[in-house]
């Protein structure tokens, strides 16, 4: 069971503008989004901003669905 940090956000969402952390900013050896499947490149540093887990998660859903008709 993964366990649930309670640090301060490192990062607000493109998507939502909710604040989240990046384990990877935050000093921790892997990130949350390490256990989702791949959908984006993580963006280099300054390039881009990551999203929230709820964003990222409705991301893969979309397009785990394919196309809309």
């Amino acid at each position: 069971m993964q366990q649930e940090t309670r640090e301060a956000p490192t990062n607000i969402c493109p998507a939502c503008g909710a604040g989240f952390t990046c384990g990877m900013q935050a000093g921790q050896p892997e990130c949350w989004c390490a256990a989702f499947p791949p959908l984006l490149a993580v963006p280099s540093a300054g390039a881009g901003s990551c999203y929230c887990p709820a964003c990222l998660a409705q991301m893969i859903d979309a397009q785990a669905a394919g196309p809309k008709p």
